[in-house]
């Protein structure tokens, strides 16, 4: 594998924990309404705090098992 598909990989996967970060701080303010229809559009119905989680777990352990210092 590639070193540079390797770096770019990790660099969409640091974007993508700002996207669901981002997503999360919108998702939280809004109504209690607004937010149950996201939750049930989704096709895990589950919310950005999930998508969050998950995605700051797999950069966690992509680094981990890279030995990359974060």
């Amino acid at each position: 594998m590639s070193t540079d598909m390797l770096e770019d990989f990790q660099y969409h996967l640091k974007k993508y924990m700002e996207y669901t970060t981002e997503m999360r701080a919108a998702f939280e303010h809004l109504s209690e309404h607004q937010q149950k229809i996201i939750v049930e559009a989704s096709p895990t119905k589950t919310g950005p705090e999930t998508l969050s989680k998950q995605a700051y777990a797999w950069h966690d352990e992509l680094y981990k098992r890279l030995n990359i210092e974060k």
